[in-house]
């Protein structure tokens, strides 16, 4: 072998060995890094185990409320009316807001974009194939705290509709038959006009 080739050889193999040598500190740095923070993390959680059981020291719990619980309950109905007139009773009795006045809203400045923006935050849906299908959607009225939301479809069925009612909530009690039973029924009366 040449010198140049003896050269470059060596050169080839301090670069591999530079490398390994490099690898295998920076691996075993990275494995203690993740040891000490997951020793911290134990730590942390340990203590905060601690402030619930009410013992002293640690790190205070920040809420003593309950996870957000997504629960949600659904209705389906006929309704011997035609799609458009369901669905218009039932936007003009509940308030739903098509998109089209939130778009009307949006380009109305700021004020308007303000509007636009509370209507559709949370539980907001619109879509309308006029003569064949609507879904709306909007928050609920519920307690401080509780996240409850609706949502309406209706579908063309012959010369009736089909009507689909899911009530989502964040607190247990308000998805039961007792908490919505009464609404469900309401709203199929409003949408065959039984209720105005």
């Amino acid at each position: 072998m040449s010198v140049r080739g003896k050269r470059h050889f060596c050169h080839v193999a301090c670069v591999v060995l530079s490398a390994v040598l490099l690898t295998g500190c920076a691996g075993s740095d990275v494995a203690e890094l993740n040891k000490k923070v997951s020793d911290m993390s134990y730590g942390l959680l340990s203590l905060g185990k601690k402030a619930d059981s009410h013992e002293r020291g640690g790190l205070p719990a920040m809420s003593t409320n309950s996870p957000v619980i997504d629960k949600k309950t659904a209705r389906e109905f006929e309704v011997p009316v035609d799609v458009d007139t369901a669905a218009a009773r039932v936007k003009r009795y509940y308030h739903f807001t098509s998109s089209d006045v939130v778009n009307t809203l949006k380009g109305q400045g700021l004020e308007g974009g303000m509007k636009a923006a509370a209507i559709t935050q949370g539980g907001y849906a619109w879509d309308a194939q006029p003569g064949a299908y609507y879904k709306m959607g909007r928050d609920w009225g519920a307690d401080e705290g509780i996240e409850d939301t609706i949502l309406i479809e209706l579908e063309k069925n012959g010369a009736g509709s089909r009507m689909y009612i899911t009530f989502r909530s964040s607190e247990a009690t308000h998805v039961t038959e007792a908490y919505t039973g009464k609404l469900f029924a309401q709203i199929k009366q409003v949408a065959e006009g039984k209720v105005r």
